[in-house]
């Protein structure tokens, strides 16, 4: 048994202040009752109540903190907390999958991470996870070590019994690290300069009453006719602005982005004022998605995200988990066959039959109507500047049309399909949870049909269709699905693993 272990006093303020972050928008509501002139005492009530909530914030963030210890003992993590009533939680070795780390900026000063257990099975219950706030990295190294060298030793078969197993220092091997480069192109191919102006737009919606939106519009327009020349560069100077608070957000989010391979872990490390890192075992792979933008696509550039079984229902992000957020296609395959060495990653598709290409540009066509009509009404005769969506619209459905396509190898299904994006979805066949087809009355007509396939991931799965298949490819595809049934037709690799080394 270890001794028992406060967490680091830093964890009290961050107790505090995450309990003033839940209270912000009572406590604004406060601020704003006493905009007035003062003219008693009374008068001032709103911010007694809110000192005192600071107050009363801080010493329980203290009691929180005095209250929670952790310990290690016969092969458990052992946590006792609370702040009026006492829980204790004994976390097996066994169970823990990994340990993510975090360095927020109250930790990096002080040389701490914050630990987040996760456990197997975690994604459906909140307690069966434990997070310690603030620890010494020295501490949380000890800490993993342990874990580590105890679940290594439940495995390992004909280990004498009291003789002390000397554990060697893990290999690890960098497979991938984003340069500044990597990291302004993915910013500028994002969208993220659009997204700030809409986020600023939207924010400034909320001041209607305060800002005269009509007579700003009217200046701006009379400005536009006064000079084109001088309002194409303020106009491509918002965008310059915009793109670089763009590069900048994702400096903050992705600098130093590296992935390992950790024996049988891999471990992404990422973040310039908040450092994380996140260990995924690579037994809780259940799929591997490419996701290429409009914008990457002609360029050869895509991304890969991980579908991860378990996870945390904290933490948004760690079924999906971004392996690779920008890099050439080409380059994937290598680090990939190091990670992942039965998948098949060039493999020949079989399309969608050419009856179904009306189908997608009528279903993409009727929809633009559905916007284009209230919109022309509301806004005529500016809304008629809307009938653009119809084009625009037959050309999505050719294009997704022209992108969908199915491939099943002996042992892998891969889905390939557009929203917008292009997407590629490789999944085994023994971690694929359900896979299914659908025929609605009009596909019935044209012989087609939906094939939808779910793998695990966080809760509810990750679902993947592909629209108006044929009917005969999608029972192919049950086919090769059951286990009982005669596998009529598979898709052979493009290239072994050999030639992809070199691709």
């Amino acid at each position: 048994m270890s001794e028992e272990k406060r967490l680091h006093p830093i964890t009290a303020v961050m107790n505090a202040l995450k309990t003033l972050k839940e209270a912000f928008i009572p406590i604004v509501i406060l601020v704003f009752l006493n905009r007035g002139e003062a003219e008693s005492i009374l008068d001032y009530l709103p911010f007694f109540i809110m000192g005192g909530m600071i107050i009363l914030f801080i010493f329980l963030g203290v009691i929180k903190w005095w209250r929670f210890k952790y310990w290690i003992e016969e092969g458990e993590l052992r946590i006792e907390q609370g702040l009026f009533v006492k829980k204790k939680r004994y976390i097996p070795f066994e169970r823990i999958q990994s340990l993510n780390y975090t360095e927020g900026v109250l930790h990096r000063p002080l040389k701490l991470v914050k630990i987040k257990v996760e456990t197997a099975g975690s994604s459906s219950n909140l307690d069966s996870e434990a997070e310690l706030t603030a620890i010494t990295k020295p501490e949380a190294d000890e800490l993993n070590r342990i874990i580590s060298a105890a679940k290594k030793k439940l495995k390992e078969e004909g280990t004498v019994e009291g003789e002390e197993v000397v554990e060697p220092q893990p290999e690890e091997h960098i497979l991938y690290k984003m340069s500044p480069k990597d990291l302004i192109v993915m910013a500028t191919t994002s969208g993220g300069a659009g997204v700030v102006i809409g986020g600023i737009l939207i924010f400034l919606s909320q001041f209607g009453e305060v800002i005269p939106y009509e007579a700003v519009f009217t200046e701006l327009v009379e400005f536009v006719e006064a000079g084109f020349l001088l309002a194409g560069m303020i106009a491509v100077l918002v965008f310059f602005i915009a793109w670089l608070i763009a590069v900048g957000l994702t400096f903050l989010r992705y600098a130093h982005f590296t992935v390992k391979l950790v024996e049988k872990d891999i471990v992404i490390t990422r973040g310039l004022l908040e450092k994380k890192q996140t260990t995924v075992p690579l037994k809780r792979i259940q799929g591997i998605t490419f996701d290429q933008n409009v914008m990457r696509e002609p360029f050869g550039y895509t991304s890969v995200t991980i579908e991860s079984a378990g996870g945390s229902v904290l933490e948004k992000d760690s079924n999906a988990i971004r392996l690779l957020p920008m890099i050439r296609e080409k380059e994937t395959y290598a680090i990939l066959n190091r990670i992942l060495p039965d998948y098949h990653w060039k493999t020949e598709f079989t399309g969608v039959p050419k009856r179904a290409l009306k189908r997608y540009i009528f279903w993409k066509m009727l929809f633009s109507l559905v916007i284009i009509g209230p919109v022309t009404y509301f806004f005529f005769p500016l809304g008629l500047l809307s009938l653009i969506l119809i084009p625009l619209a037959a050309i999505l459905g050719w294009w997704q049309y022209k992108t969908a396509g199915w491939s099943a190898s002996r042992d892998q299904l891969t889905l390939k399909f557009r929203g917008i994006s292009k997407q590629i979805v490789y999944m085994k066949k023994k971690r694929i949870q359900s896979l299914e087809w659908t025929q609605t009355y009009f596909q019935r007509r044209g012989d087609v049909a939906t094939i939808h396939s779910t793998i695990k991931s966080y809760t509810s799965g990750s679902h993947s269709s592909i629209p108006h298949i044929s009917k005969e490819d999608a029972e192919l595809m049950m086919d090769w699905y059951s286990p009982e049934a005669e596998v009529k037709k598979v898709h052979e690799p493009l290239m072994n693993e050999t030639e992809l080394e070199g691709y």
